[in-house]
């Protein structure tokens, strides 16, 4: 894994390129569940900041994002200020592809504090086969949480350019169309993480998982010029959103949110 960063992260005169984004993305608020009054909401948001480096054999990032996930019920054994920072990209050569990352991801007082348990450790890794050269379809296998625990799936992708567009099929975690000259784009994907908890007192570590499908449409406003930047505008939903942690009272939760509308804009140089 080590030696696979560093070769990405190498950097190469020919083919290369590097963007900075800024990430601004807000759901609806969450109604759950139906045994609770719906004046107890749970309410989210997202802050991203990243840089991606484009090369010749494939691309290598940093990325950072920041999500307050409110639960204002029970005594939930994490002060709900989800960190995330992760280094990785993906790599090409002839019939074989790799996609990894790998960073750490846990509450903000864990980090303000410097008191980490293990399962602020986290990653995700997929490995795939071309079945032939020059075949659009690729098998393979990948592990995350995107499902709940870090599990190991297999992966069927293919990938297709024509004149209607880029289709990308990675199942059974995306499926995405770009438009000719990539204005518009269409996703829907599985997003599920894991992060590391404390409670208020720091004394109880725990984790937390967050799952959903999220379907998007994003329009590129403007391709941006010298110092302006890149605008995207893009808006979706949240399907099956679903979140487990413990609760200090009631013990390990795993309730679903359902489904929420979401907003976002993203600014690129």
């Amino acid at each position: 894994m080590v030696l696979l960063l560093a070769a990405l992260a190498l950097p190469r005169p020919a083919q290369a390129s590097s963007d900075l984004y800024l990430l601004y993305r807000q759901w609806q608020p969450y109604d759950w569940p139906e045994s609770v009054p719906s004046t107890t909401e749970v309410t989210r948001s997202q802050r991203g900041l990243g840089w991606r480096r484009q090369i010749a054999a494939g691309r290598f990032g940093v990325d950072y994002d920041y999500q307050p996930l409110r639960i204002r019920t029970g005594e939930p054994a994490h002060n709900g200020h989800l960190h995330r920072l992760t280094f990785g990209g993906q790599w090409q050569h002839r019939l074989y592809r790799v996609e990894a990352q790998a960073g750490f991801a846990g509450t903000s007082n864990m980090f303000k504090h410097r008191t980490f348990h293990s399962d602020v450790v986290n990653g995700r890794i997929a490995m795939f086969r071309a079945v032939s050269e020059g075949s659009p379809l690729s098998l393979g296998v990948g592990g995350d949480h995107r499902f709940g625990s870090f599990r190991w799936l297999p992966r069927v992708r293919w990938e297709h350019a024509s004149d209607s567009g880029h289709w990308l099929m990675d199942l059974p975690v995306l499926v995405r169309w770009q438009s000719p000259g990539r204005r518009w784009e269409i996703r829907l994907e599985r997003e599920g993480d894991r992060w590391a908890t404390l409670d208020q007192a720091r004394e109880v570590e725990n984790t937390l998982y967050l799952r959903e499908w999220r379907t998007e449409l994003t329009y590129r406003v403007s391709s941006g010029d010298r110092l302006w930047p890149t605008v995207v505008l893009g808006i979706g939903a949240s399907l099956d959103t679903r979140v487990q942690y413990r609760d200090l009272e009631a013990g390990t939760q795993d309730l679903s949110l359902g489904d929420a509308l979401l907003g976002s804009i993203m600014l690129g140089w």
